[in-house]
């Protein structure tokens, strides 16, 4: 298609089907083609794929753990709350007995306590990641994926694929969870950033409902299950129809009869079922205490005729691993795809098998004040923090666990230069009673002080991001107890 390029923005209209129909995305490692011009690394850890490019665990039993700074931060009600995400998955039936029309369109519902106080809840933003480290992309995010532009003689020429499908005839949609989507082309003026930008068509519908694709930017807001697509992805995922050439994960060996041989590499189906167990981590020698050991049949395709063969998993770290640290920005971090094992043949970018070692980190960062100015103003810092809660009316949990008895928080001072990215990043531990105030100041000579923020100890991490820009003078931060 052909459009004339506009500085700012560009608005495309197109004419869609009204047909509506389940749909979701695939996630893998990023293809060479997506940059982030495009708008792709824009915080998820890899792209849309296209049917038949799918990753996916091919083990039925994946194990999860706690590390200490974690079990310290949350406490039990945020293990509790984890744990309950992970409930929510097990439960599920296998893929061949899975109905996506059991399912709603929307599970997303809105705690205004939890909202008041600026709280993010975990258990429905771990049961996104999960589904994400499931093989699921934000289907409301690829709907329409800009694969490449061109300009010329002051015309853009768009280049926009779709990569969302209907679990049951697999072909595209434009349809998620009962509501169709458009969308519009962003273009900076620059061209530093180009995007094919989805939206609801009708701007009355509940839209942008999936859990896949929760964007949790906004507090008070959860999930109470699944809905009617993420069930559709994993179905297509897990499904015994859907055979893919796949390798065993490392580690995996023949057992019994097996033993000494057994087949690697082979055209397999879904494993049907996925069953998330939680062990014992031992955070000293950072392994699973004791070793946990699954043995499974496993089924693959031979001169046409389905084999199996008796396998066995001895695991002695964690598939997945939630830990609590303050490193990095935003609300979540996880490990990326650059390690999932691709099987397709040369040129293409799957299938593939998600492989492990997984890291969730759930950023205990804090209360955040950022300056982008040559010099700091005074600023009241937003208090959003982690939380659990539901649709009751029981007072939400907040964290972090340990804040009713805490006499020490840390402060986190990140300096960031300008125009050449390079950050130093300090933390100090301050000492006090629970909910005692400090000022955060700054000065260029040591002697006058301003004040930025009064800062509050919440028990986690106040951190303040500062921005130096060019021919800056030198400045001095220093935290004054109250």
């Amino acid at each position: 298609m052909r459009t004339i390029k506009l500085p700012g923005l560009i608005v495309l209209s197109l004419s869609l089907s009204l047909v509506h129909a389940p749909a979701f995305s695939l996630l893998g490692p990023f293809a060479p083609w997506m940059d982030p011009v495009e708008s792709y690394h824009d915080g998820t850890i890899g792209g849309p794929m296209n049917l038949g490019e799918e990753y996916r665990w091919n083990v039925p039993v994946v194990t999860y753990a706690y590390d200490q700074s974690f079990v310290q931060y949350f406490g039990s009600n945020g293990v509790a709350a984890v744990d309950s995400a992970m409930k929510i998955l097990n439960d599920l039936p296998p893929a061949s007995a899975l109905a996506p029309s059991n399912y709603p369109f929307s599970t997303l519902r809105v705690n205004f306590a939890a909202q008041s106080s600026s709280l993010f809840d975990i258990k429905s933003i771990t049961l996104s990641h999960m589904l994400e480290q499931m093989g699921l992309a934000s289907p409301e995010r690829f709907v329409f994926c800009l694969r490449n532009y061109s300009e010329a003689n002051n015309t853009t020429n768009y280049n926009v694929i779709t990569r969302n499908f209907d679990p049951i005839t697999t072909t595209y949609s434009s349809n998620i969870n009962n509501v169709l989507y458009d969308y519009y082309f962003f273009h900076s003026a620059n061209s530093s950033r180009v995007d094919a930008v989805d939206f609801a068509v009708d701007p009355m519908a509940e839209a942008f409902t999936s859990v896949a694709g929760f964007n949790s930017d906004y507090p008070g807001l959860l999930f109470t299950g699944l809905t009617f697509d993420d069930v559709g992805g994993l179905k297509y995922l897990l499904n015994t129809n859907n055979l893919n050439m796949e390798s065993l994960l490392p580690g995996v060996h023949g057992y019994g009869a097996n033993a000494s041989s057994y087949v690697n590499q082979a055209l397999r189906p879904g494993v049907d079922k996925i069953t998330f167990q939680k062990v014992r981590y031992d955070a000293v020698f950072q392994q699973i205490f004791p070793p946990f050991t699954n043995r499974f049949t496993d089924t693959f395709l031979s001169n046409g005729i389905f084999v199996q063969q008796s396998l066995e998993r001895v695991i002695t770290k964690p598939d997945i691993l939630f830990t609590a640290d303050s490193a990095g920005f935003g609300f979540v971090s996880r490990t990326g795809t650059t390690n999932w094992l691709n099987n397709g043949t040369p040129g293409q970018h799957g299938p593939g098998v998600i492989q492990p070692p997984i890291v969730v980190n759930f950023n205990r960062i804090g209360p955040t004040l950022q300056n982008n100015g040559t010099y700091p103003v005074p600023y009241t810092p937003e208090e959003s923090t982690w939380g659990t809660f539901d649709e009751s009316t029981n007072a939400p949990i907040s964290y972090p666990a340990t804040v009713g008895n805490t006499t020490a928080f840390n402060f986190r001072l990140i300096n960031n230069s300008s125009p050449t990215p390079s950050a130093r990043d300090s933390t100090w531990t301050l000492s006090g009673q629970p909910n005692d105030h400090f000022l955060l100041q700054t000065s260029t000579n040591l002697l006058d002080w301003s004040s930025i923020a009064t800062i509050t100890n919440r028990g986690g991490t106040f951190t303040y991001i500062d921005t130096i820009a060019a021919k800056t003078s030198q400045r001095y931060f220093r935290t004054i107890p109250q």
